[in-house]
């Protein structure tokens, strides 16, 4: 199994924005792929929470670029969506990040 790059998570973030939802970058695992095309849906659509943790890197990549393409209240949305699953797995990593989404 390879590393999840910063580049992986950028290139599905920007296939996913551009509606090309079964990308699957170079040398990620199809399977990641697709969970993490579904974790963004869950972060940028549907504001339902996906059950799975990313790491810390995707947490805080992902919702930067949404606060940039989508603005300080769909960054805040995604991050409430997010919260409540890293609070029962007790993520204190991740909650840090979420909080200063929400408190923007």
């Amino acid at each position: 199994m390879s590393k999840i790059t910063e580049k992986m998570i950028t290139e599905c973030y920007e296939a996913f924005r551009s509606g090309n939802k079964g990308y699957v970058p170079q040398d990620m695992n199809p399977t990641s792929a697709k969970m993490n095309m579904i974790w963004l849906d869950s972060l940028i659509n549907t504001f339902k929470p996906y059950h799975r943790s990313g790491s810390l890197m995707q947490y805080g990549l992902i919702l930067e670029k949404i606060k940039q393409d989508y603005g300080v209240d769909r960054a805040r949305k995604a991050a409430e969506s997010a919260m409540p699953y890293c609070l029962q797995m007790n993520k204190q990593s991740h909650i840090s990040i979420l909080e200063r989404y929400i408190k923007e």
